[in-house]
């Protein structure tokens, strides 16, 4: 599996300069990263500052989560393919609300070798501050706060430019939107690499074993989000996979993935077989509340062939395609609190039914 690093963050809050870190850390760790940058404009200014440190794809015009989001598996899956990096850095404009990129890696993770590791978002105090003092709820207010939800990581930058008293005050305002995000205070992007960017040893199992928040030194370790923008199931087009070209050549093993951030849960299945119909649609109409959205590919014992499926508000579409070039068989879940060892149990349970439900 290659991991992803999402770098997130309003415009200017240091997000490059933290990039930059990054890339000096895998260099020296001896691994060869991959970055997707995305920006509003015709012109990537900022990938001229990293040009050349590491191989690099651009995404203009558009930003990550809605105008040019179809893309970024595709792009994501070409890095992989082309470069066959150790871990992908994708830095989005400073515009994105990171939850979409969440939703966008995970469909890029049914086709490819990739899973999310984690989502660090870099704010810049004082700018922060102001918004969060001022009269008017603001748009840009409003991302920053979500921006700063979906975080597991979180960078409060340019402490260099509060006056006394108020880096208490942002610090207070950070930890009651994200009790649980690693949170560091810094100046110039300046962290422990280490502590932000390895990706030894970061997979973290069911989130029920742990969901209480935990601080060191003043320092608030936590992590991630408050999901609220769920997304429209009419906002995907599963048959677009007819012509997608989805290049696999990946052998994962059959069972289960899990990355959570403490009480946001996205878990990963492959399926080994087909199952049967009538109880896949039992298990997904059954899933606890917590689950709020799923998606996938599977076969099914009566009929030939891959079918698509989403879930979301409560309901399941299933959906017939013919992908180009294989596919795996897979389920991905993503909710809140939710036990990814129960779910797990119950998909494998799924499978070892060779016959389908009688009386529905």
């Amino acid at each position: 599996m290659i991991p992803i690093v999402v770098l997130s963050g309003f415009l200017g809050s240091g997000k490059t300069t933290l990039l930059q870190h990054a890339l000096a850390y895998y260099k020296e760790q001896g691994l060869k990263p991959a970055i997707l940058m995305n920006e509003l404009g015709d012109v990537n200014l900022d990938g001229s500052v990293v040009n050349g440190q590491a191989p690099m794809k651009e995404m203009l015009s558009g930003c990550i989560c809605c105008t040019i989001r179809g893309d970024l598996g595709v792009e994501l899956m070409n890095l992989a393919e082309e470069y066959k990096p150790d871990v992908i850095i994708v830095e989005c404009t400073g515009v994105a609300n990171p939850m979409e990129i969440v939703d966008a890696v995970t469909d890029a993770s049914m086709y490819s070798a990739m899973v999310l590791q984690s989502v660090i978002t870099v704010m810049d105090a004082r700018q922060f501050l102001d918004y969060a003092s001022g009269n008017e709820r603001s748009k840009s207010l409003r991302l920053m706060q979500d921006q700063l939800r979906c975080a597991s990581k979180l960078i409060i930058n340019k402490t260099d430019l509060l006056a006394a008293g108020e880096l208490q005050k942002v610090q207070a305002l950070v930890k009651e939107l994200n009790p649980y995000a690693l949170t560091v205070t810094t100046q110039r992007s300046d962290v422990d690499t280490n502590a932000f960017f390895s990706i030894q040893g970061e997979d973290r199992m069911d989130v029920s074993r742990s969901k209480e928040p935990i601080a060191d030194n003043g320092n608030d370790h936590h992590s991630e989000n408050h999901l609220h923008d769920h997304d429209d199931p009419a906002d995907h087009h599963p048959a677009d996979h007819d012509h997608h070209d989805h290049h696999h050549n990946h052998d994962h093993g059959h069972g289960g993935h899990v990355h959570s951030y403490d009480h946001v849960v996205v878990h990963t299945h492959f399926f080994g077989q087909s199952v049967p119909r009538s109880r896949f649609e039992q298990l997904f109409r059954s899933l606890p509340a917590e689950i709020y959205r799923a998606k996938g590919i599977v076969r099914f014992l009566e009929t030939e062939g891959q079918m698509m499926f989403q879930f979301a508000y409560r309901e399941l579409e299933i959906i017939p395609i013919r992908p180009q070039k294989p596919v795996n068989d897979v389920a991905v879940l993503m909710g809140e609190n939710f036990s990814a060892s129960e779910i797990e149990e119950r998909l494998r349970t799924l499978e070892l039914a060779r016959k389908p439900l009688t009386g529905l």
